[in-house]
């Protein structure tokens, strides 16, 4: 009977000893993971904790040697992206490795059905189409050719290209137009005229006398009138403005055609201003000057084109790497993520100001929405930059980089 109660006091015990293990598994269990502390799903395996954590940019700066870097940067992750940015700074063609055109060629290359980069590499073409008028217009035909080819390479049913295409090499233009020049049919043979008695032919009365820059006036009103700036050559306004200078360079006809195509010029470099044609626009100047518009008007409208020219190298994106670093403020891991053992990165964009400090810091993209991007924001703000130079004057530079949060 002693027996029988020994072993029944045994049993009990061995219950309550399972039942304080099992709880003690539980309790451990919920302090590892501490499920409470937040909102993401837990970690689905217990892992150590790392022993050393590594925040950094994903290209360090660096001494880039020259105002501009040698290499081409890397894109980032979104090249759609890339090329909108590319777009806005004017990068339509060039450098061709990373200009709105390649880059928008790639995505539509990759994703044939990506409408946003079909609309992209379209809206180059547009505008590539209107330099090439202007090309056309200023005589600079192999520019005008070379925009032709290249949007048809990517665009064969391009609106735009089709039409200038037309203004270069207009119908009948080609081989079948010479050969029809050259074709002459073989005439047949007729009997030699009768032989007629001689007219006596009285002469006309002599011409009236007529001042020469009158009538290259009329010729230049001509051209203005349709158009022919400065092409054709031996028929544009400019040829016959030339023309009555080296007759009667103070003719009142000569300083009123002067004045008026000087005035055209200009107008024509501030609508390149305008659109952003730097080329255009500094070849409107120089035949303004060389004309001889007011030298004053000249020289404030290129000082507009260096100013527009500095705005849009400013505009151009390039790698923190390709510029040198004076300070550098490492970013800090967040506590939380260091505990959890998670890691990520964080793709900014900010601008280098001319005294080599940071502005409008931008997160483009990051792999997680709660951790990273506050601590890399921070750490761009305190970075300091040699600043850009470019056209003897230090510039706004804007730039990128990828942070990256790695626990090791």
């Amino acid at each position: 009977m002693t027996q029988t109660k020994d072993s029944g006091r045994q049993g009990d015990l061995l219950l309550y000893v399972a039942g304080g293990v099992v709880a003690a598994v539980g309790v451990t269990w919920l302090v590892i993971l501490k499920p409470w502390g937040s909102s993401d799903a837990p970690t689905p395996a217990v892992q150590p904790a790392p022993t050393q954590a590594v925040a950094m940019a994903d290209t360090p700066p660096a001494p880039p040697g020259d105002d501009a870097p040698s290499a081409p940067p890397a894109a980032l992750d979104n090249p759609l992206r890339m090329a909108d940015l590319a777009f806005q700074a004017g990068m339509l063609v060039e450098p061709e490795e990373y200009s709105a055109w390649t880059l928008y060629r790639g995505v539509v290359k990759a994703e044939p059905n990506n409408a946003a980069a079909v609309q992209g590499l379209n809206k180059v073409a547009d505008e590539l189409v209107r330099r090439g008028e202007t090309a056309l217009e200023q005589g600079r035909f192999d520019d005008a050719r070379a925009i032709v080819e290249r949007i048809r390479a990517a665009l064969p049913a391009h609106a735009g290209a089709k039409a200038l295409a037309e203004k270069i090499w207009p119908a009948g233009s080609g081989r079948a137009a010479v050969a029809e020049s050259s074709f002459k049919p073989e005439l047949p043979v007729q009997a030699p005229p009768p032989k007629v008695a001689p007219v006596q032919v009285q002469e006309a009365p002599a011409k009236p006398v007529v001042d020469p820059v009158v009538e290259l006036n009329q010729k230049f009103e001509d051209a203005m009138t349709a158009g022919r700036l400065l092409t054709p050559a031996d028929q544009s306004a400019k040829r016959y403005l030339e023309q009555m200078i080296s007759k009667h360079p103070s003719h009142d006809l000569t300083r009123a055609a002067r004045d008026r195509l000087s005035h055209e010029f200009l107008a024509r470099s501030s609508q390149s201003l305008d659109a952003h044609d730097t080329d255009a626009a500094g070849i409107w100047i120089d035949e303004a000057e060389h004309i001889g518009a007011d030298p004053n008007v000249v020289r404030t409208t290129r000082a507009q084109l260096m100013d527009l020219q500095i705005a849009l190298e400013s505009a151009k994106p390039i790698p923190a790497s390709a510029m040198k670093v004076k300070s550098y403020a490492k970013p800090v891991y967040p506590p939380r993520a260091l505990e959890r053992g998670i890691e990520g990165w964080v793709d900014l964009e900010f601008t280098v100001e001319p005294d080599g400090s940071t502005s409008h810091v931008e997160v483009t993209a990051a792999s997680h929405e709660q951790y990273f991007r506050r601590e890399a924001v921070a750490a761009v703000d305190q970075w300091k930059f040699e600043p850009r130079v470019f056209m003897n004057r230090p510039i706004a530079q804007r730039s990128y980089t990828r942070i990256r949060f790695a626990a090791q």
